[in-house]
């Protein structure tokens, strides 16, 4: 059987999916064999399907199976046939709604919880996933499919064990997580800053399995849940002041026992303030530095407010410190602004210090004002 080509529209989609994702696609687009990803729940199988469809401009329909039941893959109703001078009744099968439109644009057609699902409603999506097909009902080849399920004893959930003849018809493929691949794909634009911040430090608290004594756990899932508790209610850019009171209460309904150590972090971000900075900078620097832009650009403002010329040699290197820590745009219109709003000739100390730690933005000042 002769297999269709990618054709050249969706080809130069391709760059836009991550390796993974490419994967992923190009086993789908073969038709060979069935997509069988498996993952702890939580990890993100259905929102990187849902990316693929969106890149490559295809519909996207999420089938979960421990949800579903038989009449989701075909609907029996009663049909007449004339046969010998007589109207007999017999039973068919109509073709879903889903399955239909499917046909009608580029779809990607997700069969979540494979594993997990009640041998009825399992039975009918293979026969999709491995004929294609439903009665007469024929796929065309710009439907693509794939499915997902649990790991089993390793992630605490019951799943079905599959036989040889089946497992020999599938691709098996477990999918992990990683915290970069998570902020990449997804956390970066859709997570609240305090949050990233806060993994970005800690990382190994992105998934932490339930405990007995804990029925919610930290996923990639249960953490935007809790994100998205906090943008609905105070927006993207609030700050952890905005908020702390009220996460305390919620934090752990949504990941568990991380979430006591996502408060302490909140609460640390607020307690350090610029004078740490100019006075204890070895202190918290290493806290400081896991900070997020915004974060660091609340200290310089506070900063701003500080009359630099009063401070000592000592001072002024933790300050040097802590501007080093953040980006070179935010470093130099500091600075830009600080060297146009001081006396610094009056000052050996100070114009001994902004050599010493920022020549090259001086040097960058010195070309701005040549050209003007």
């Amino acid at each position: 059987m002769s297999k269709k080509l990618l054709p050249d529209n969706l080809r130069e989609k391709l760059s836009t999916l991550s390796k993974t994702e490419l994967k992923y696609f190009q086993i789908m687009w073969a038709k060979s064999g069935v997509l069988f990803i498996t993952a702890k729940p939580g990890v993100a199988k259905s929102a990187i399907a849902r990316s693929i469809a969106e890149k490559m401009n295809f519909k996207y329909i999420d089938m979960r199976l421990s949800m579903c039941d038989e009449t989701d893959f075909k609907f029996p109703f009663i049909d007449s046939i004339e046969a010998n001078g007589k109207t007999n009744k017999v039973s068919d099968y109509a073709v879903p709604k889903w399955a239909f439109e499917s046909n009608q644009q580029p779809t990607i057609i997700h069969f979540e919880e494979l594993n997990r699902a009640p041998q009825f409603v399992r039975n009918a999506a293979l026969q999709i996933l491995l004929e294609r097909q439903i009665g007469e009902f024929a796929f065309n080849d710009n439907v693509l499919m794939m499915s997902s399920g649990n790991l089993g004893d390793e992630d605490s959930t019951d799943v079905e064990e599959f036989d040889g003849a089946l497992n020999n018809r599938l691709w098996h493929i477990s999918h992990t997580l990683s915290f970069q691949d998570w902020c990449e794909g997804f956390a970066n634009e859709n997570v609240h800053r305090s949050i990233v911040s806060y993994l970005t430090a800690h990382p190994e608290n992105l998934y932490k399995p339930a405990t007995d004594a804990s029925k919610a756990y930290a996923t990639p899932r249960s953490w935007t849940f809790l994100s998205d508790y906090i943008v609905s209610n105070w927006g993207m850019d609030a700050s952890a002041k905005d908020f702390i009171n009220s996460i305390k209460e919620v934090a752990c309904s949504a990941v568990g026992p991380a979430g006591l150590k996502y408060i302490q972090y909140c609460e640390d971000m607020l307690n350090i303030n610029i004078q740490d900075v100019i006075n204890n900078w070895d202190k918290v620097k290493k806290d400081i530095e896991k900070y997020n832009r915004d974060k660091k650009s609340e200290l310089i403002q506070s900063l701003k407010e500080i009359e630099i010329l009063k401070l000592n040699s000592r001072q002024l290197d933790n300050v040097g410190g802590f501007l080093k820590t953040v980006g070179d745009d935010e470093r130099f219109a500091y600075l830009l602004d600080l060297v146009d709003n001081t006396d610094s000739t009056s000052d050996k100390t100070f114009k001994t210090w902004l050599i010493k730690n920022f020549k090259d933005d001086l040097v960058h000042m010195r070309e701005l004002n040549d050209k003007s």
